[in-house]
């Protein structure tokens, strides 16, 4: 895998179960780039309803996975 390109997988779903399997099968990828380099963790960021990234950050410890909910919200 080239990590260069393959840092974020952007992942688009309209029900619970699909989330469930989208998200593991992204993180499963990530987890296989984040091996790579071992310097980086994974950051799994909900944009919106259904709408989320799964990526490699520095600002995550390798070997962790952690969750950002960046849901703009009206009230």
């Amino acid at each position: 895998m080239n990590t260069e390109t393959d840092t974020v997988v952007e992942v688009k779903v309209r029900d619970r179960f699909m989330m469930d399997r989208c998200l593991d099968a992204a993180v499963d990828r990530m987890i296989d780039v984040a091996l790579l380099g071992r310097s980086h963790g994974i950051l799994v960021t909900r944009l919106g309803h259904g709408h989320f990234t799964v990526g490699l950050s520095d600002a995550v410890p390798f070997g962790c996975t952690e969750q950002l909910d960046a849901r703009t919200r009206s009230f």
